[in-house]
């Protein structure tokens, strides 16, 4: 197998509020701070069972300068012959 891909990306908005961390991935959960706009609450959600599907992992990390950083990694595959 190969190297893992990795994707992170980085937001400098309201942030994730560190009480809520452990569950926005789950269905149907919508953060305090997002009530007030549009949505289902089943984007991260799906995001992650993507990403199991795929074999990698979805994390989100709370900087201490503000924003969010959401890390997607899915395992790397073997290369194919030549």
């Amino acid at each position: 197998a190969g190297d893992p891909a990795v994707l992170a990306v980085r937001d400098h908005g309201r942030g994730v509020d560190p009480a809520e961390v452990d569950h926005i991935f789950d269905r149907f959960v919508r953060g305090g701070q997002s009530r007030e706009r549009a949505g289902s609450g089943l984007g991260l959600a799906i995001v992650r069972q993507v990403a199991h599907a795929h074999g990698g992992t979805v994390s989100v990390e709370t900087p201490s300068d503000g924003g969010a950083r959401f890390i997607l990694t899915l395992p790397g595959a073997a290369a194919p012959d030549a």
